[in-house]
């Protein structure tokens, strides 16, 4: 008797350990949606006119447009969708880093950073919860006096099913966001997703740590537009980081361009050119992998999936460099100091740009 309860046990064990590993196993078809936003008129203190008292109310405004594309989503049937990067409009405050808030005194930048949970994600987590879809909602996010550039992601029921804190972030917004130090991959009923956010397209060792975790397409909320024509045919890194690691890719930016879904093969599978607040959607069948067409090369390989054989040929002892903080390269730019960390450099600078009317310095 003691040694079937014993059985029973391990087994009981066995199951709940690997319950994550089978789940993560389970490849289903899925509408797959992102939102292609216009932009919405804001206030910045380079303008002539600039009124603080309108920021709230036209950040509201601008977040309020784009949870009803969510909604729109949901009513297209929708599994996921996922918004644009800082989709309350209030990111470009980071380079303002001595304008306070009238209301409350502090910096504006971290004044207007909202909690999480809180208020806003409440609004994302009815509609997630309303039309049972997943939700990637992109948001300052603030944690005491840090502001995050944060991704949360919400399950078909409303729940947090985790967040994506921003870890590689360009100069500027170093200046007043703290960096994410994790990247995270989160499973749901259909496959498995990551976040990759604005320019951390630009870093290949990102994707590649969400491929090797199995991440089967990677959502890039973004403020920088990746495409040089109005098809995502016409952004190159989106393409090549699709086809090296398998994976597809979902860009997602405001604008009537650069918004849509890539397959692993570096194919558009959806977009809207020339459109604006609209949602692109496309069914993916995420248990399809990549296969040769060729018996030959399936039999002298063992396999005909691409995939498989690629990360099954990896050599990560050959790989050390990319883990060394002080490759041979930085010797190139010794002398160069970024304006990370120096606020009397940092101050100057927003002078200099300072692109009010008349100084047409706009980048």
């Amino acid at each position: 008797m003691k040694t079937k309860v014993l059985t029973i046990f391990i087994i009981l064990v066995l199951v709940f350990c690997f319950a994550g590993t089978l789940y993560s196993q389970n490849r289903g078809t899925a509408k797959v949606a992102v939102i292609q936003g216009s932009r919405s008129p804001g206030q910045d203190p380079f303008m002539a006119d600039y009124d603080p008292a309108m920021v709230r109310p036209q950040s509201e405004a601008h977040f309020n447009k784009l949870l009803g594309l969510f909604e729109q989503a949901g009513r297209m049937g929708a599994d996921i969708v996922c918004g644009p990067e800082n989709m309350h409009g209030t990111g470009a405050y980071g380079l303002h880093i001595d304008i306070t808030d009238p209301e409350t005194g502090e910096l504006f930048f971290l004044s207007l950073a909202t909690p999480v949970p809180g208020p806003l994600t409440d609004r994302v987590a009815d509609i997630a919860r309303r039309y049972k879809m997943y939700v990637i909602a992109p948001i300052c996010e603030r944690e005491q006096d840090k502001v995050y550039n944060t991704s949360v992601i919400f399950d078909r029921e409303g729940n947090i099913l985790g967040k994506y804190r921003k870890t590689v972030l360009p100069v500027m917004e170093t200046w007043l966001y703290s960096t994410g130090d994790e990247y995270p991959v989160f499973e749901t009923d259909f496959a498995t997703i990551a976040v990759a956010t604005c320019w951390e397209i630009r870093f290949p060792e990102i994707i590649s740590i969400y491929a090797l975790k199995g991440a089967d397409i990677i959502f890039n909320p973004t403020m920088g537009r990746e495409n040089s024509g109005p098809s995502l045919a016409t952004a190159p890194r989106y393409l090549t980081r699709a086809m090296d690691n398998y994976i597809y890719i979902a860009p997602v930016i405001l604008g009537s361009n650069g918004c849509g879904i890539i397959d692993f093969e570096g194919n558009v599978m959806a977009e809207a050119p020339g459109v604006t607040d609209t949602v692109i959607m496309a069914e993916i069948d995420f248990s399809k992998e990549p296969a040769y067409d060729s018996e030959w090369w399936t039999i002298i390989n063992g396999t005909d999936n691409h995939k498989a054989i690629h990360f099954l040929s990896r050599r990560p002892e050959t790989y050390k460099l990319l883990t060394e903080p002080n490759p041979p390269i930085l010797k190139r730019y010794q002398d160069i100091r970024l304006t990370t960390g120096d606020r009397q450099r940092q101050l100057e600078a927003v002078k200099k740009v300072d692109y009010g009317p008349g100084e047409n310095k706009s980048p």
